[in-house]
C-alpha cells in the first residue's frame, strides 16, 4: 500500500480557508474574486498546485455562504420580541427526554417567522407531553431564547401550546425507525434500562437511557460506543462485505455498502457521527466501482473533506474532531507501530494520543486506558446491538436477559477502568492549533519513521501546554473576587495565593451534570483544584447544583451552609456528594471566620424569622476583608434582611448585588449602609426573570455605582492590587 498522501495538502488549504474565510470576506462574490485570482496564481505553478488553490477558494467561497446564511437568521431573529411567545415549527427527529422536573424534546433546526434556522433547538415541557406516534413535525409556542451553546429553548407552559403535524411515510427510512422505537416504547414500563439499551444502540436514540448508565460510560471513556456511531455504520458494513465477498459477490459488496451508506443516515437521523462514518464508507465503496482503488490514508483525507464541504459548520463541532483525530492517528501512528508484537497496544496509544487533548481542550476531562476498554468492549456492544436487532423482530423476552448480563459486564468494565477519569485545566486554544496543525503538516510533508515520530510529538504539544498552564495559574499574586459566568445564578471564588474558597455554584434544575459541564471547567481553567471552604448561600438550585460535582472532583476543606431551610432535592445532592466524599459540613450560626492570608472571610447570619421568601432572606452573608479593602457577598436576600444587615454589615468596596438586580432586593437603605465603588450582578443572558431589573440599574447609576454584569460581560475578576481595583471581565474556553 502507497505511503503517499496527495490529498492532505489540499485539505489544509481548504480547512483553512473555511476556517478563516469569515475573516478574510464578507460576501460570496469577494470570496468568488479572490478564489479566482488564486487560482490564476497556482496555474503558472502546475496542476498540484492548481488543485491545492481551487480547494482553497473552494473554503472561501462555502465561508461566505455559511456567513450570508447566519446573517440571515440572525436577521429573522432579530425581529422577534423576546418578551412574546413565538410559534415555532421543528421536525420530530427524536423523542422526548425525561429529566429532574422537566421533559426535553431536540431538533437539529425549526421554522419561526416563516424562515428555516438551522441551530439546534431544545424544547422544554414542565408537564407529561403526549407520545409521539408517526406524526413528522412538532408546532409549539412559547419563549424563544438563545442558549449557551449556539442554539436556541422554547419554554413551553402548557400542553395546549403544542401539537403534532404530518405523518412520516412509511417509504421513508426514519419511518421505519419509528415504527421500531414505538413497539419497543410497550415494553419500556417492565424492562425500561435494557429497552434503553437497545434504542442507543440499534436506533440510536438515547434518550431514556438513565444518568448513571451515562456516567458509567463516560467515565470509563467509551461513551462513544454507547449511542449509534461510527463503530455501527463501520461493523455493518464490514459483515455486508465479508458475507458477499464469502458468497463471491465482490462487485454485489461494494454496490450494497453504497446503499448502506446512503439509507443508514436516513434512518437514524440527522446525527453527525452517523452521516461521517456513512460518508467514509460512500467514498470507499464508490472508488472500487469506480476500480479506483486508494490507500486508507487518502480516504481519510477525501472524507474529511467531503463531509465540510456537506456540513462546513462541523469544523468547529466537537464530534468532528474526535473523530478525525482519533482515526487519522490509528492511520499515522497506529499502523506504523503495529508491525510490533503488541499491534492492540500500539492502535491504543495512538488514540490515546490523538484524543486526550481534545477531550481535555472540549470538556475538561480525560479517561486514559478508555481506548483499551474501548477495543475490550466493542465485542460485548457488537453482541448486544445483534441481540437487540433480534429483540426488535421477535420479542422473545430471554433477549432481554442477554443484553441485561452484557450491560452489567461493560458496566463492571467502565467501573474498573474510571481510575483513569478526571478533570483538568483545558490546553490553551493557541496550544491546539499549533499541535495538531503541525500534525497535519507533518502528514503532508513527511514519509515512514519520520512523519509518525513527528505526528507523536506534535501531539502531546496541547496536553504540556495545559499542564504548564495549571501550574501557571494555581498561584495568584494579588487576592481577587472572581464571578464566575454559569449563567442565572451565582458562583463566587476568593483566591489568595494558591488558597481559595467557592461561595455558591450556580446550575439548573433541569441540568443534573451542570457542575460537571459549566462549574468545573471555570474552576480548573483558573488552576483551583483546591478549595478551602464551599459555602452555600442557600439551597436554591442556580446556587446549589453545581457544588456537587465540585465537591466530588475537587478537594474541598470543609462545606457551610445555613442553619435554615436547608431542605429539598439540591440539598440531597450536595449531601450525598459530602457523604461519597467524606467531606466535614459545618452548620453555620454567624460569626465563623476562614483566613487565607491576605483575606479574612467572616459568615453573617440573620437573627429575625421571615414569613415572606425565607430561603432568600436567610441566604448566608459573606463579609471578607482584603488589607484596607472589603466585598459583600448578598446571596439572595431581599428588602426584609437587607434591613436587618443595613444595621450590622460595614461599608463595602465591591458588592455582589443580591438576587441578580431583582426588584425586590438592593433598596436605597441598604446601598446607603453599604456605600459600594463596584456592583455585580450575576446573572444570566436573557433569563426569564428579566434581572436585572431597570430600577436597580438606575437606583445604582444615580449614586454612581460602577456595574458589571456576567450576562453582558463573562466571568468578572476583581483583583485587589494594593489600594487599586482592578475590574476586567475574562473569556472562557468552550464548554
Amino acid at each position: 500500500m502507497r505511503d503517499d498522501v496527495p490529498a492532505a495538502l489540499p485539505l489544509i488549504a481548504f480547512t483553512a480557508a473555511l476556517g478563516f474565510g469569515p475573516l478574510l470576506v464578507s460576501s460570496r462574490w469577494a470570496g468568488l474574486g479572490i478564489g479566482l485570482v488564486a487560482l490564476l496564481i497556482a496555474a503558472r505553478h502546475g496542476p498540484r498546485a492548481a488543485t491545492i488553490a481551487g480547494f482553497a477558494a473552494l473554503g472561501l467561497l462555502i465561508a461566505a455562504r455559511e456567513q450570508t446564511l447566519r446573517s440571515t437568521e440572525r436577521r429573522i431573529l432579530a425581529r422577534l420580541d423576546q418578551e412574546r411567545f413565538v410559534t415555532i415549527e421543528a421536525p420530530l427527529q427524536r423523542d422526548w427526554s425525561a429529566r429532574p422536573h422537566v421533559f426535553v424534546l431536540g431538533s437539529s433546526r425549526f421554522r419561526v417567522e416563516g424562515g428555516e434556522v438551522r441551530a439546534p433547538l431544545a424544547i422544554y415541557a414542565r408537564f407529561l407531553p403526549p407520545p409521539i406516534g408517526m406524526e413528522a413535525t412538532i408546532r409549539a409556542e412559547g419563549h424563544l431564547r438563545p442558549d449557551r451553546r449556539g442554539g436556541y429553548t422554547l419554554s413551553l407552559k402548557s400542553a395546549r401550546l403544542m401539537g403534532y403535524a404530518g405523518r412520516l411515510s412509511l417509504r421513508s427510512p426514519a419511518a421505519w425507525n419509528r415504527v421500531i422505537a414505538n413497539r419497543l416504547r410497550e415494553h419500556a414500563a417492565a424492562r425500561a434500562e435494557e429497552i434503553a439499551m437497545i434504542e442507543a444502540l440499534l436506533l440510536g436514540r438515547g434518550e431514556r437511557l438513565s444518568e448513571q448508565t451515562k456516567e458509567d460510560f463516560k467515565r470509563g471513556g467509551t461513551y462513544h460506543l454507547l449511542v449509534f456511531s461510527g463503530l455501527q455504520i463501520s461493523l455493518a458494513a464490514g459483515v455486508i462485505t465479508m458475507l458477499l465477498r464469502w458468497g463471491g459477490a465482490a462487485r454485489a459488496a461494494d454496490f450494497s455498502l453504497l446503499a448502506f451508506a446512503l439509507a443508514a443516515p436516513a434512518f437514524v437521523g440527522p446525527e453527525a457521527s452517523v452521516s461521517r462514518a456513512s460518508t467514509a464508507v460512500a467514498l470507499y465503496a464508490l472508488s472500487r466501482i469506480a476500480r479506483r482503488p486508494t490507500t486508507f490514508e487518502n480516504l481519510w483525507c477525501v472524507a474529511a473533506g467531503a463531509r465540510l464541504i456537506l456540513v462546513p459548520s462541523d469544523l468547529f463541532e466537537p464530534a468532528f474532531h474526535l473523530t478525525y483525530a482519533g482515526a487519522g492517528a490509528l492511520l499515522f501512528i497506529g499502523r506504523p507501530l503495529a508491525r510490533t508484537r503488541l499491534r492492540w497496544m500500539a492502535y491504543a496509544i495512538a488514540a490515546e494520543v490523538a484524543i486526550a487533548p481534545l477531550t481535555l481542550f472540549h470538556f475538561h476531562q480525560y479517561a486514559l486506558g478508555g481506548s483499551v476498554t474501548t477495543i475490550l468492549m466493542t465485542p460485548l456492544i457488537f453482541a448486544m446491538l445483534v441481540i437487540g436487532a433480534l429483540f426488535s423482530g421477535t420479542e422473545l423476552a430471554f433477549l432481554l436477559d442477554l443484553v441485561r448480563l452484557l450491560n452489567a459486564v461493560c458496566a463492571l468494565m467502565n467501573r474498573a477502568a474510571s481510575p483513569g477519569f478526571g478533570f483538568f485545566t483545558a490546553p490553551p486554544p493557541a496550544s491546539i492549533v499549533a499541535g495538531f496543525g503541525a500534525a497535519v503538516v507533518a502528514i503532508a510533508a513527511l514519509r515512514g519513521a519520520a512523519r509518525t515520530a513527528a505526528v507523536m510529538l506534535a501531539l502531546l504539544v496541547p496536553p504540556a501546554a495545559a499542564i504548564a498552564t495549571y501550574h501557571r495559574r494555581a498561584t495568584v499574586d494579588a487576592p481577587r473576587l472572581v464571578a464566575l459566568d454559569v449563567g442565572q445564578g451565582d458562583a463566587l471564588l476568593v483566591r489568595s495565593g494558591r488558597r481559595a474558597f467557592l461561595v455558591d455554584g450556580g446550575g439548573r434544575r433541569d441540568d443534573v451534570r451542570f457542575g460537571e459541564s459549566v462549574l468545573l471547567p471555570l474552576l480548573l481553567d483558573r488552576g483551583v483544584r483546591r478549595l478551602e471552604a464551599v459555602i452555600l448561600s442557600h439551597a436554591h438550585p442556580d446556587h446549589c447544583v453545581g457544588l456537587a460535582a465540585a465537591i466530588r472532583h475537587l478537594e474541598v476543606r470543609e462545606i457551610w451552609i445555613s442553619p435554615r431551610k436547608f431542605q429539598g432535592e439540591c440539598a440531597h445532592l450536595l449531601l450525598d456528594a459530602a457523604r461519597e466524599r467524606f467531606t466535614p459540613i459545618r452548620i453555620l450560626r454567624g460569626g465563623e471566620r476562614l483566613d487565607l492570608g491576605e483575606v479574612t472571610a467572616e459568615a453573617v447570619i440573620t437573627t429575625m424569622r421571615f414569613r415572606r421568601a425565607p430561603e432568600n432572606n436567610h441566604s448566608v452573608v459573606v463579609a471578607a476583608a482584603i488589607g484596607r479593602r472589603s466585598i459583600l457577598l448578598t446571596g439572595d436576600i431581599e428588602r426584609d434582611a437587607e434591613r436587618e444587615l443595613a444595621t450590622i454589615v460595614s461599608p463595602a468596596d465591591v458588592l455582589k448585588v443580591p438576587h441578580h438586580g431583582s426588584r425586590s432586593s438592593t433598596s436605597p437603605m441598604f446601598l446607603d449602609a453599604v456605600r459600594p465603588a463596584v456592583a455585580i450582578i450575576s446573572c444570566g443572558l436573557h433569563n426569564f426573570f428579566g434581572h436585572p431589573h431597570p430600577d436597580v440599574l438606575a437606583e445604582l447609576r444615580r449614586r454612581r455605582i460602577r456595574i458589571w454584569r456576567t450576562d453582558l460581560s463573562g466571568t468578572i475578576e476583581v483583583v485587589f492590587a494594593g489600594d487599586r481595583l482592578e475590574v476586567r471581565p475574562e473569556i472562557d474556553t468552550p464548554r
